[in-house]
C-alpha cells in the first residue's frame, strides 16, 4: 500500500470549493488532470472519469462513490482491470478554517493505492503527486473566482435602501427631514480652475417721472365793475 497526500488553503468558503468540485460537466474548462467527468456524486453512485497524467497516456475509470458529504468530503474507489490488481481510493477533504469576513478552506487531496501492481507502478504513483498539486491550484483559482462573483452580486446597488426603503437609516423608511444633497458625480460641472468671474451686466439709471405742477385753483368770471376798471375810463361821445 502507498499513499499520496497534498494540501492547499483556498481563500474561499467550502460552499464554493464544493460547487466547483461537483460541477463535472465543466471540468474541461479548468481541470488539467481530470479533464472529463460525469456521473452521480452520491454514495453508491458511479462516476466516469478521463484522467490525463502529465507523464503517461490518458486513462479512463468508472469508480464507485464511497462518501459524498456536502461541503466536507468526496471519496471514490477505482480499479485497474480487476479488483486487487491496482486499486486506488481517491479523496477530497474540505475543512472550514475561516470566518464569513475572511473565508478559508483547507483542501486535502490524496489517494491510497493497493494491489499487486503497486511495487511495479511506483513511477505512476510518484507522478500522481505532481498532477494532484496542479489540480489543487486550478481548483483554488476557480473557487476564488466563483466566490468573488457571488459576493459581487450580493452587494446592494447604488440607490437601494440599506435600512429604510428610501436609503436612509430609518428602518421604518421615513423620509429624512432635510433634502439629501446631490452627489458630487451628479452635480453640474463648474468653471475650470483659474477662470475669472464674469463681468457684471450693464444697468440703466432709473427713469424719473416729471414732477407734477401744482393744480391752479379755478377762477370765476369778473364782474362788470371789475371789467370796467380793467378797460380804463370810457371816452365821452
Amino acid at each position: 500500500m502507498r499513499s499520496v497526500t497534498t494540501e492547499i488553503e483556498i481563500p474561499a468558503p467550502p460552499e464554493d470549493v464544493w460547487e466547483v468540485l461537483l460541477d463535472f460537466p465543466r471540468y474541461g474548462e479548468w481541470n488539467p488532470f481530470i479533464r472529463e467527468a460525469g456521473g452521480r456524486a452520491e454514495r453508491g453512485g458511479t462516476l466516469v472519469l478521463r484522467m490525463h497524467p502529465t507523464k503517461g497516456r490518458p486513462m479512463s475509470f468508472r469508480p464507485k462513490v464511497l462518501v459524498a458529504e456536502v461541503e466536507t468530503e468526496l471519496r471514490w474507489r477505482g480499479r485497474l482491470l480487476m479488483p486487487g490488481l491496482f486499486d486506488g481510493e481517491h479523496h477530497f477533504l474540505l475543512t472550514d478554517l475561516g470566518t464569513p469576513e475572511n473565508p478559508v478552506t483547507r483542501l486535502e487531496h490524496g489517494e491510497t493505492f493497493r494491489g499487486v501492481l503497486v511495487p511495479v507502478l511506483g513511477s505512476v504513483i510518484r507522478n500522481a503527486e505532481h498532477d494532484f498539486r496542479l489540480l489543487n491550484e486550478a481548483l483554488a483559482e476557480r473557487a476564488v473566482a466563483r466566490y468573488t462573483e457571488r459576493v459581487g452580486e450580493a452587494v446592494p446597488a447604488i440607490g437601494e435602501g440599506v435600512n429604510g426603503e428610501d436609503g436612509s437609516n430609518d428602518p421604518a423608511g421615513n423620509a429624512p427631514d432635510a433634502a439629501p444633497s446631490v452627489p458630487g458625480h451628479l452635480a453640474p460641472p463648474g468653471p475650470p480652475p483659474g477662470t475669472p468671474p464674469p463681468a457684471p451686466l450693464p444697468t440703466e439709471p432709473p427713469t424719473e417721472s416729471p414732477a407734477e405742477s401744482p393744480a391752479e385753483p379755478p377762477t370765476e368770471p369778473p364782474t362788470e365793475e371789475e371789467a370796467g376798471e380793467a378797460e380804463g375810463p370810457r371816452r365821452a361821445d
